[in-house]
């Protein structure tokens, strides 16, 4: 007998008429459930497509920093580092000296200008003393020649008042002389006088004769008038030419004397005047070895980097420590370094998301922020250094690409541990320190979702 395509206990029990009576279960009550879960999930996307929003965010990379920027510690002159008085970390207030620097070349000037005060403080009238170095500078090269012009004019009135004196002993000399001629042609005047008298009185007497009776009166007359020329020499020799030349002597004399006060007057004038120039010169070049020597901050804040060593030769202009700002009106902002392309869609007042580098964005969220600027033109190496004040920092975030730096103000909360408002309850219970790195992501825009499919439902179908 050939077997059948069913078993005969199917084809039986298909020709029973039982459990005709019953209805048929076309879906069971957990796919109602299903259905109904489905229904509510496309309801809401439906809903969320309306009415919800899909952010478009420009992300980059950048750090936390106080909102003055960095400020570097530059020396103004060259020099021999000797000390470094600071490390990465330690906390500077404005006016402490962070380093030292050796300044040869000022201490040698100093010296030299203490030796020359000292040389002229010692320099006479006479000239440069014993011991002292002859090797005059230029200081005291003035100041020297008015010493031989002061010698000189001593010579000249030491050789006038020669003069002057031998001019009155010379006088006085020739009219004693000529005082005594006129002493001794009396007395002979006297004596030919009584000759004559007793010459008289013989030839009255016939004793003597004419002839020397005459030769008598002549001698005597010859004698009387020696006395009168004698006489006239000395009144001439008392006041006639002697008298002038003394004047002139005189005259010779003061002038010299003048022209000695006078130099030795231009002498202690200008030794009072180089002397204090020197002493100021001295203080000026001090203060200027203390300021050059002593390496200020100045402005309170926290040593970031420190870029010398010990015993190292910078020149002016060197930039060796990096302080970060600290005060009561300083306070943190993040400054982030977004490719250029993208960073001129950043406008500011736009929210910002900070996830810094220390922190599990996934356990803590980001902290909140808003654009409060962007850098019009791409940062260049010199500026992300001023902003950052660290080489590996400008090395790190500058990239490969040019960058905009954008600096977002981040949104306080004081009662978080940080001091930021965050997107979880309250953030993580630590201290965000300035030089944290971070990223940052900014909301350029917000759509509603229905309006993103709608352009690609057009483009699928081609409905313009």
């Amino acid at each position: 007998m050939t077997q059948g395509l069913f078993r005969k206990a199917a084809l039986d029990k298909l020709s029973s008429p039982e459990q005709l009576d019953q209805m048929i279960s076309v879906t069971a009550p957990r796919a109602w459930f299903a259905l109904l879960a489905i229904a509510c999930i496309l309801g809401a996307t439906v809903l969320w497509s309306v009415f919800g929003s899909i952010p478009t965010k420009v992300s980059g990379q950048g750090v936390i920093a106080n909102s003055n920027g960095i400020y570097n510690v530059v020396n103004s002159s060259s020099g021999q580092i000797t000390d470094i008085r600071v490390t990465v970390g330690d906390h500077v207030k404005k006016g402490q000296v962070v380093a030292r620097l050796d300044q040869p070349q000022l201490a040698e000037q100093i010296n030299d200008l203490k030796k020359t005060l000292a040389q002229l403080q010692r320099l006479e009238k006479d000239g440069i003393n014993e011991g002292d170095d002859r090797n005059i500078g230029s200081d005291l090269a003035d100041l020297f020649g008015l010493t031989q012009k002061i010698t000189e004019a001593g010579a000249a009135l030491a050789n006038a008042e020669a003069d002057y004196k031998n001019a009155i002993s010379g006088q006085s000399h020739d009219v004693q002389m000529a005082e005594i001629s006129l002493e001794q042609a009396r007395i002979s005047e006297q004596v030919k006088k009584s000759y004559l008298d007793k010459m008289t009185a013989l030839y009255q007497a016939g004793a003597v004769s004419q002839n020397d009776f005459d030769n008598a009166r002549r001698d005597y007359d010859l004698q009387h008038l020696a006395v009168q020329s004698a006489q006239a020499g000395l009144n001439k020799l008392v006041a006639g030419d002697w008298e002038e030349t003394i004047i002139n002597y005189r005259e010779k004399l003061e002038q010299a004397q003048l022209s000695l006060r006078m130099l030795e007057e231009q002498f202690d004038t200008t030794k009072v005047t180089k002397m204090a120039e020197t002493g100021d010169r001295i203080k000026r070049l001090q203060d200027e070895l203390i300021k050059s020597s002593e390496l200020l901050a100045q402005v309170d804040g926290r040593v970031v980097e420190v870029r010398a060593d010990k015993g190292a030769v910078v020149q002016p202009g060197t930039s060796l420590f990096s302080l970060e700002r600290e005060g009561s009106t300083i306070k943190q902002e993040v400054v982030l370094y977004v490719p250029a392309e993208e960073g001129k869609r950043i406008l500011p007042g736009m929210e910002a998301l900070v996830s810094p580098s220390t922190v599990k964005k996934e356990e803590y969220g980001y902290i909140l922020g808003r654009v409060t600027s962007v850098s019009e033109y791409p940062a260049a190496a010199q500026d992300m250094m001023h902003t950052l004040g660290n080489e590996g920092l400008v090395t790190r975030l500058s990239g490969e690409g040019t960058s905009l730096e954008v600096h977002v103000d981040i949104i306080t909360d004081e009662s978080s541990v940080s001091g930021f408002k965050w997107t979880s309850a309250g953030g993580p219970p630590q201290k965000i320190n300035s030089g944290t790195l971070c990223q940052g992501f900014v909301t350029i825009s917000k759509e509603r979702p229905i309006g993103m499919v709608i352009p690609t439902l057009r483009r699928a179908l081609s409905i313009y």
